[in-house]
């Protein structure tokens, strides 16, 4: 294994069995950036392209079992993808080159499932790297580890897929120039969510990656061990030191767009491996250090889409508002983090309008707003400032230069203000500051004063800045301005602050709202049903509930007969899944809303199609959809799904005379005898 992680390396610490507190918080301070993730962070909002068999199909997750046939785009262009992402102002684009199915968008030598067998017969990948050089973007590769082709042929699974995946990476590494990025999802639903799968071998994939493309940083397989269990414990008495490549970056454990109120580039190592830690709603804050063996620089990206789903469909597909955009815009670029948003060429092979004009949109408000800094031309007085490291340089638009304090900085008791004049009211909403992360992530609480009559008021009060942080407040109006640094693990070191004024364009394209047409009811006799739903029970949670039916990793372990929509089967809390099937008595005809709502994935399937999708892993949300059924009794099915969240379904409708309620147990139904 390629070890770049020798005492030198800045992106790593490994802490002393002598060390107090306030030592590890220090040498926590200058854990810094390797020149990969500082080019990465500066790049600020990526773009994310799914893309592939799922487009045709309708699902979200493959099954590995889908006819190349599908694949046909009558108008493919990856240059307009790479296009559409350069008009938004985006630095790079990650296109999903191999999905949990295993259909390559490439020219292959690995396996015969992938474009050469497509109608379209032409190098996607080859394409799209084309399209980012052309629109002077980066390229990076999504290359999903799990395969379920390759499962079902009896590869995947055995010593020899590794052998498999790694040939894949290579040929994605070498053969189309530079990439920026590369993409391990960490989905796999045939093993325990956050165990390592036996046939894996990331440490091989990560040293390929350095080996062939040194400048990229790469989106770790979720059960990452920093060391054996022998290793690790040599690591906590001192006589090892902690491994870190400096390339990795870290998500940031949901895919809906959120981050924490504290987002920390530096991370304590507090526990051997990384895996569910992703998700820990106050991961990074100071309590982990009191068992931690070392610090590492580990930054935050956030991944989520444009749509309500990752892969375009017409049914089911609709566009977040400006205003959810922009929400997800201050979780990531405004709270240190990277954004990386997906966008999702339709079936003709291109992104479509209503995608573009929500991104043109969030462009425009990001530049009308952050485009003009109203503390330009302020007089600057600080506290304090070191020889040439002055104050001033904080409003010099150089990111190389910065202010810091003079003399020691003691982390219990040292504190600094920087007041700014600006000579004339200014009204704003928005504050951002920006530490010189170059030297590391140090400011661990700080706050901003505004000048209100003759008094300081603050409006903000918060631990970490870090590469970005930017606040919103209630706009006020003043001519003095304060920037407090209240707690702070060394010298603290500002390069860029800024007031600025929201500027929000009123909203053209609205949300999607069409109504699905549904299929025919059965013709069933219905002295053949009775009342009630089959279900089956499954011990174990996925990520998608979509396929619950068709992996080997939850187990079923009772059915039955259940009057209703309910998790009244369980056995836990949490991890478990069911399938809920049978029949619904629709009584007119007409248009019908469904409304599902649930704790993680479900989905809903009004005869074959899937009718409403609320799948993957979430907290509590509901999703509707309209659908358009003739009267009589239609097949129906939910499937439910406990991942990381406690269990929670509640399925309802509205539709003719009909309010919206849950559906009741009168108009479910199933097969059965009399």
């Amino acid at each position: 294994m390629i070890n770049n992680n020798s005492s030198e390396n800045p992106w790593v610490v490994t802490f002393s069995m002598e060390d107090t507190i306030e030592d590890k918080f220090r040498k926590a301070a200058h854990v810094k950036p390797s020149a990969a993730q500082l080019e990465w962070m500066e790049k600020e909002y990526i773009a994310y392209i799914h893309f592939g068999p799922n487009t045709y199909s309708g699902r979200q997750w493959g099954t590995g079992h889908e006819n190349p046939a599908i694949y046909t785009p009558t108008a493919l262009d990856p240059e307009q993808w790479a296009r559409v992402c350069a008009d938004a102002d985006m630095k790079m684009a990650i296109f999903t080159m191999k999905h949990h199915d295993g259909f390559c968008q490439w020219v292959t030598d690995t396996t015969d499932f992938s474009v050469v067998n497509s109608p379209i017969n032409k190098d996607v990948v080859d394409l799209f790297r084309k399209g980012c050089d052309n629109n002077n973007i980066g390229f990076g590769v999504y290359l999903s580890p799990w395969d379920m082709n390759q499962r079902d042929r009896g590869l995947w699974g055995t010593k020899s897929y590794n052998r498999y995946f790694i040939a894949q990476l290579n040929e994605l590494l070498t053969r189309y120039g530079r990439a920026d990025e590369v993409w391990f999802d960490g989905a796999c639903s045939d093993y325990e969510i956050w165990k390592a799968v036996p046939s894996y071998r990331p440490d091989a994939w990560y040293d390929l990656i350095e080996t062939v493309q040194p400048n990229a940083v790469f989106r770790m397989y979720d059960p990452y061990f920093f060391a054996s269990e022998e290793k690790w414990k040599s690591s906590i008495t001192g006589n090892d030191k902690l491994e870190w490549r400096g390339k990795a970056v870290r998500w940031v454990g949901n895919e809906e767009g959120e981050s924490r109120t504290d987002e920390w580039s530096v991370q304590p190592v507090f526990d051997r491996e990384i895996a569910e830690n992703a998700t820990f709603p106050d991961l990074g804050q100071e309590k982990y250090y009191k068992d931690a063996v070392g610090a590492v620089w580990y930054p935050l990206e956030v991944n989520t889409t444009i749509l309500n789903q990752w892969f375009w469909n017409p049914d089911t597909s609709s566009t977040k508002s400006l205003l959810e955009l922009i929400e997800i815009f201050y979780n990531s670029i405004g709270n240190n983090g990277v954004l990386l948003l997906n966008v999702s060429p339709d079936r003709s092979g291109v992104i479509p309008e209503d995608q573009i004009q929500r991104l043109m949109e969030l462009k425009d408000f990001m530049q009308r707003t952050f485009n003009n800094n109203l503390a330009l031309g302020a007089t600057i007085n600080p506290t304090s400032e070191k020889f040439n490291y002055s104050a001033d340089s904080i409003l010099d638009n150089d990111k190389m230069t910065c202010w810091t304090t003079e003399g020691e900085w003691d982390i219990n008791s040292s504190t600094a203000s920087i007041i700014f004049e600006m000579g004339q009211v200014r009204t704003f909403d928005n504050v951002l500051v920006q530490e010189y992360i170059r030297e590391g992530q140090r400011i661990v609480e700080w706050s901003f004063d505004v000048w209100i009559g003759n008094s300081w008021k603050e409006l903000v009060h918060n631990k970490t800045i870090g590469y970005k942080n930017i606040k919103r407040f209630k706009s006020v109006t003043t001519e003095r301005v304060r920037l407090n640094i209240l707690r702070s693990w060394d010298n603290p070191m500002i390069s860029n602050f800024g007031l600025y004024l929201s500027d929000i364009p009123q909203e053209v394209a609205k949300v999607k709202d069409s109504v699905q047409k549904g299929p025919e009811p059965d013709n069933v006799d219905s002295t053949e049903l009775i009342l009630g739903l089959n279900y089956t029970y499954y011990f174990g949670g996925v990520q998608t509930a979509a396929l619950i039916e068709s992996i080997t990793s939850v187990k079923p372990v009772k059915s039955g007969v259940i009057g209703t929509f309910s998790i009244e089967p369980t056995e836990v809390v949490i991890g478990y899944s069911i399938a809920y099937t049978g029949y619904i008595k629709v009584p007119f005809y007409g248009t019908y809303t469904f409304k599902l709502e649930s704790a993680n994935g479900s989905v809903l399937y009004i005869g074959n199609e899937l009718c409403v999708d609320n799948d993957e892993p979430h907290g509590i949300k509901a999703v509707e959809r309209k659908i358009k059924l003739k009267s009589g009794y239609h097949p129906v099915k939910v499937l439910y799904t406990s991942f990381r969240q406690e269990g929670m379904l509640k399925v309802s409708w509205s539709g003719p005379g009909l309010e919206m309620q849950e559906i009741k147990a009168d108009n479910l139904y199933h097969k059965g005898k009399i």
